[in-house]
């Protein structure tokens, strides 16, 4: 699976800055959250979640964390350890 995030924009549109980001699954105008997306705006790799200025998307969040595989060998266990 290929998650992209996407970009919704506030009323000045394209031209103004982003409000949130979105996750979308592959190529599709829906995300995660249900909300049309402009095909045309913005797009970020998955791995930027969270990382942006601008707010993502809390519902597209549960959503894509609950759709991709926790692979405990790609973390150092000593980052959740007291």
């Amino acid at each position: 699976m290929l998650h992209r995030m996407h970009a919704q924009y506030g009323d000045e549109g394209p031209s103004g800055p982003v409000k949130q980001w979105h996750m979308v699954l592959d190529e599709k105008s829906v995300a995660l959250c249900g909300r049309d997306i402009d095909p045309g705006a913005a797009t970020l790799d998955q791995t930027e979640w969270g990382r942006t200025k601008e707010t993502c998307c809390r519902a597209c969040g549960v959503n894509w964390l609950q759709s991709v595989p926790f692979l405990a060998d790609e973390h150092d266990r000593q980052d959740y350890l007291p």
